[in-house]
């Protein structure tokens, strides 16, 4: 019961895969297990060598494994990290909510903890464009720069909406969006309590991986600490008809700017349709999307909104390679740079 694909937009289809992936087993079995805040331990896959650190870091309850096709080539040219979250994958679960600002004091904690040495170059999927952007206000020395995979934005919800109802949608229909959104967030927390063997509508399989992956990120995703988890960050992120969500009011709460350090943002480029919504209004949205990223990219003196052609809001699924050649052209500024 995933809802990291409502994130670009609302709703989010996906597309083909075709790069070769990292082995399936790197990312079955714990990787180094991290510990920070009193013994809680974060998992970290780690391989190649060289600085800066490349760390991966997934969208919306996703583990690490998101980042399979794309790892392994980076790895040729530095050393690349991806890492779970609190709850996620192999990481142990925390205690209290997964809002924003608790993950990136997680992350800052990692980096000394696990010896990598910062500042680092983060790759943020979806969500993760939110802590990416709130580490660099709060951590300005952690970060190098950062590459953000269709990421999600300061004021997202209301820069969607807004777009839609400008189209000729009736603002009860964002409003219901939201209602059903929150409605499978309880169903999560429900699920979480109920015992062994969840019903289906409690964890999906994802089609897109192997089908011994799959298995694995379906049994992953059937602990009760995993549902909850998953329905924190997302209802830290869901904002509600009167108020503004957790994360959003955490990032109002400072200031954020990379000053001069590469910046690439990606976007995907396929048309979404949106429940509740004509086509017009889904394509208002989609310009919303965009000009999100367009202004997330002004962050940095020297950032960048690309449009990635074929892809969804999977981009590092659909068309890996030119993640991992963003990655790469950051990788080449930062050390150009020393």
């Amino acid at each position: 019961m995933r809802l990291g694909h409502f994130l670009a937009g609302f709703i989010l289809a996906a597309g083909a895969a075709s790069a070769a992936p990292v082995p399936d087993e790197t990312y079955m079995h714990p990787g180094q297990m991290v510990a920070i805040d009193g013994g809680r331990r974060l998992n970290l896959v780690c391989m190649g060598q060289g600085s800066p650190v490349v760390l991966f870091d997934s969208g919306l309850a996703d583990p690490s494994f998101v980042w399979r096709q794309v790892q392994g080539e980076v790895a040729k040219v530095t050393r690349a990290c991806a890492y779970d979250r609190a709850g996620i994958g192999f990481s142990d679960p925390r205690n209290g909510a997964s809002d924003a600002r608790a993950i990136v004091a997680d992350l800052h904690a990692l980096l000394p903890a696990a010896k990598i040495k910062t500042p680092i170059l983060y790759v943020g999927h979806s969500i993760a464009g939110l802590y990416g952007v709130l580490l660099q206000a709060s951590h300005p020395s952690d970060l190098a720069g950062a590459v953000l995979v269709d990421p999600s934005f300061a004021n997202q919800w209301d820069a969607l909406s807004s777009a839609s109802i400008a189209a000729g949608a009736k603002p009860a229909a964002a409003d219901a969006l939201l209602a059903m959104l929150h409605k499978q967030v309880r169903r999560m927390k429900e699920c979480a309590a109920l015992p062994a063997p969840l019903r289906k509508d409690c964890a999906s399989s994802n089609s897109r991986l192997p089908p011994a992956l799959a298995a694995f990120d379906k049994a992953q995703e059937s602990r009760p600490s995993y549902l909850l988890t998953n329905a924190s960050e997302f209802e830290s992120f869901l904002s509600t008809k009167t108020d503004k969500n957790m994360d959003q009011k955490e990032l109002e709460a400072v200031t954020t700017n990379f000053g001069d350090k590469p910046l690439i943002v990606l976007t995907h480029s396929k048309p979404q349709s949106n429940p509740g919504f004509t086509a017009g209004q889904s394509a208002a949205m989609e310009r919303a999307w965009k000009a999100g990223h367009d202004k997330l990219a002004t962050l940095s003196s020297r950032g960048s909104n690309t449009v990635v052609p074929a892809s969804t809001h999977y981009i590092q699924y659909d068309r890996p390679q030119v993640v991992i050649d963003a990655v790469k052209r950051a990788v080449a500024d930062i050390r150009g740079r020393r």
